[in-house]
């Protein structure tokens, strides 16, 4: 009995893990396909303005930046602040001090607090 439930829980979890990698997979390519749809929208666009005898409205457009370009753009962006991460990353980095260090840090403040309160009060 016990050898059959242990043969029936590898088999689903072998089912579960494969299944589960699949559907990864498959969200994965949708988001993709959703991002270039995305990133091909173009949202141009030009309103004609109206004349008539009293009254008036303005001529409005816009025109969108080529993709190409604006990917260039972004990609140049993220470059510059990697860089600056970089120069960050080579800073030297220091360890937290003891307990020691501290507690003897906290006595000096303490000595020092007295030594003010002495001086005030003379």
């Amino acid at each position: 009995m016990s050898a059959e439930l242990v043969m029936l829980g590898t088999v689903g979890i072998l089912g579960a893990t494969v299944g589960l990698s699949a559907a990864s997979t498959a969200i994965n390519d949708e988001m993709v396909e959703f991002s270039h749809a995305i990133r091909s929208l173009d949202q141009s666009y030009h309103i004609e303005g109206h004349q008539s005898c009293r009254a008036w409205s303005a001529s409005s457009s816009y025109r969108q930046q080529d993709v190409a370009a604006s990917l260039a753009d972004l990609c140049g962006q993220i470059e510059e602040a990697e860089e600056t991460i970089d120069q960050r990353s080579h800073l030297k980095r220091q360890a937290p001090p003891t307990s020691k260090e501290l507690r003897n840090k906290m006595d000096a403040q303490k000595k020092k607090n007295k030594e003010k309160k002495k001086k005030n009060e003379a």
